[in-house]
């Protein structure tokens, strides 16, 4: 993947992440999880914060 695409990428994640579709709960797991990917620098809080993200938005899609 080129750079340039993974910045295409990168933007169309932060865009959907701001959503105003999705709740705050789901926005802020998800802004946590993008910039500890974007850091990249500590794999084990990475996972943390995606596995974060995925259980959010599980919780909110039961609570309904």
């Amino acid at each position: 993947m080129s750079e340039a695409e993974r910045e295409a990428r990168r933007t169309s994640a932060y865009c959907l992440a701001a959503s105003e579709a999705l709740s705050r709960e789901v926005r802020l797991s998800a802004a946590a999880a993008l910039e500890a990917l974007d850091k990249g620098i500590d794999d084990e809080s990475t996972q943390t914060a995606v596995a974060k993200l995925v259980r959010t938005v599980y919780d909110c899609r039961t609570a309904r």
